[in-house]
């Protein structure tokens, strides 16, 4: 039996969808011995059942064609390209990340401590230096003012020169200690004035001083604590309810800014006082004072008219500077008159120079 042509095995090969030829060799050999298996047959032919199962083995082999669709050969390189690229691992892509974030951490940990440290040395580095400027600059303020304080002992010393001097030379009073005969202290202004118009409407002597913010009432000073305690029991004696007499110390300080010869007058203030109150003590024990006392108040009475106390210019500094003059005059005139008249005057004259030397500086 002849095969014929249509029913032959045939392979196709679809690449892309689009046919193309194939040759196959084994098939070329199949045809070949085809070829002379019908040559043979021809000659020698064959029962029929042998034919049939010919036929049916050819319808088998029919039965077993089939296409082969293969892919491109471009699209192969692209296949293999992506083939090649590995797809990441998030297990391994994690720990970077991990590592990383510990690396930010510990390096804004550590930009932290090192702006901290810089700020800090940076701040007391300023404050340093702060310092430094200040106390160059009170250094110079210092040399000017000592620079001030000497122009006027260098001048010809005439009021044109000492008017020119007021107010640039730094001052401050010493400490004053004394005995004094205390009325009262009151916390009010109102309250100590009414208590003060009270003594004055009786004819006693009397004096309001500022002491720690309060309001004293003093009665009379005295050099001695006896001579303070005699002269609390005359108080009590011309009617004055309940004095007693105690130790008072005026505390120094700064005098603030005056003139040379208000400075001097700061400087001999609480010895020229202490001059005129032995001798108003002298005097109200023994009813005289010694000749040497007499000297000694002749000698600081000149001294303070030197001053010329009338051209000073501060104010507190002014009064107190009068009040001492006149107590030392007068302090002076008991060696002639020695009596109660004399001796109040020179009381009132010592408690008003105490009030106004609380307030210098003040």
């Amino acid at each position: 039996m002849t095969e014929k042509p249509e029913n032959r095995k045939t392979i196709t090969i679809k690449i892309n969808g689009n046919d193309r030829p194939f040759q196959n060799k084994e098939t070329n050999r199949q045809s070949a011995e085809r070829k002379d298996s019908e040559e043979s047959k021809a000659a020698n032919p064959l029962p029929e059942k042998s034919v049939e199962e010919v036929a049916a083995g050819s319808e088998a082999i029919e039965d077993e064609s089939f296409d082969w669709i293969l892919p491109n050969e471009d699209e192969s390189d692209d296949i293999k390209e992506f083939q090649l690229q590995q797809a990441p691992n998030k297990k391994q892509s994690k720990l970077p990340k991990k590592i990383q974030k510990g690396s930010k951490r510990n390096l804004s940990k550590g930009m932290v401590a090192s702006i901290f440290f810089a700020v800090f040395f940076a701040v007391v580095l300023g404050t340093g230096f702060g310092f430094v400027l200040l106390k160059m600059v009170d250094t110079d303020k210092t040399a000017n003012a000592v620079n001030n304080s000497a122009a006027p002992t260098q001048s010809s010393g005439t009021d044109s020169d000492k008017q020119a001097a007021a107010g640039t030379v730094a001052a401050t009073k010493g400490e004053i200690s004394t005995f004094v005969v205390q009325y009262g202290v009151y916390t009010t202004k109102a309250s100590a004035d009414s208590e003060f118009n009270k003594l004055s409407e009786k004819g006693i002597i009397a004096q309001k001083v500022p002491v720690d913010g309060k309001t004293a009432i003093y009665l009379g000073v005295a050099a001695e604590l006896d001579s303070a305690k005699n002269m609390k029991t005359d108080k009590e004696a011309d009617g004055v309810a309940s004095p007693y007499a105690k130790e008072m110390i005026f505390a120094g300080g700064d005098a603030g800014k005056v003139s040379e010869a208000e400075k001097q007058f700061l400087d001999a203030a609480p010895a020229v006082y202490s001059a005129a109150s032995n001798a108003l003590t002298s005097a109200y024990a023994d009813g005289s004072i010694s000749d040497d006392t007499v000297k000694k108040l002749e000698e600081q009475q000149n001294a303070l008219d030197k001053l010329k106390i009338s051209d000073f210019k501060d104010g507190a500094v002014k009064k107190a500077a009068e009040n001492l003059a006149a107590g030392v005059s007068g302090a002076a005139a008991l060696s002639q008159d020695g009596g109660a008249a004399k001796q109040e005057a020179v009381q009132k004259a010592l408690l008003a120079f105490l009030a106004n030397y609380v307030e210098i500086g003040s």
